[in-house]
């Protein structure tokens, strides 16, 4: 185990959130990095190199190498083609649509860190910290807070169903002012779909 990885360990033992690490296979988290030409001594690499996946609440899920029951990283930045994500490199995402990405080339400001693309206004907007202080939020920090105009009355119980590779449709859509998060209705589907929605909602309203 590395120093950086053990580090990570640690902080889930001591999170005031539930997460759940799923093991992975050290040789297929390598391969994975070095396909992406993922630093070695990065936390990045650390995470993707060992698990299958972070759960957090069942709600957030960091990506580390897929197997055939969770897609990992290398599947989500090169298997999906879509502008929404030119200059961006996916590493988590959420139950709602919603998706964690390290600012490539995409915006002037904020290279380098984490953008959130959020599944109740369609838009990209900085959380201003790196790939380890995201982790450490996602350990220690206001989740509750972070997603309080998108999480509903029976939230815990419904996202224990939820895998990696899908998420929640939630009609009304979370953007739309009609949505009440309540009565909405909320379906199971691909993540993939979930997400190629988001993103062409988000070219059509666009001004």
């Amino acid at each position: 185990m590395d120093n950086i990885w053990g580090k990570i360990m640690e902080l889930s033992y001591k999170s005031n959130h539930e997460m759940i690490i799923f093991e992975g296979t050290l040789a297929n988290g390598q391969k994975e990095c070095k396909e992406l030409n993922i630093p070695s001594d990065s936390v990045l690499a650390s995470v993707v190199m060992n698990c299958n996946g972070i759960y957090v609440d069942n709600w957030i899920r960091i990506l580390g190498h897929g197997n055939e029951m969770r897609n990992g990283v290398l599947y989500y930045n090169t298997l999906l083609d879509d502008s929404c994500l030119e200059g961006m490199f996916i590493v988590a995402n959420d139950v709602v649509g919603g998706i964690y990405a390290i600012n490539i080339s995409r915006f002037e400001i904020d290279k380098s860190k984490i953008w959130y693309f959020a599944p109740d206004t369609l838009e990209w907007e900085s959380l201003d910290m790196k790939y380890s202080d995201f982790i450490a939020w996602t350990a220690q920090g206001n989740i509750s807070e972070f997603y309080e105009s998108m999480r509903w009355d029976s939230w815990k119980n419904d996202c224990k169903k939820v895998e990696l590779n899908t998420g929640y449709l939630i009609y009304p859509f979370l953007w739309a002012k009609e949505c009440d998060k309540n009565t909405a209705s909320k379906k199971v589907v691909l993540f993939d779909e979930l997400m190629k929605l988001n993103f062409d909602y988000s070219k059509k309203l666009q001004p």
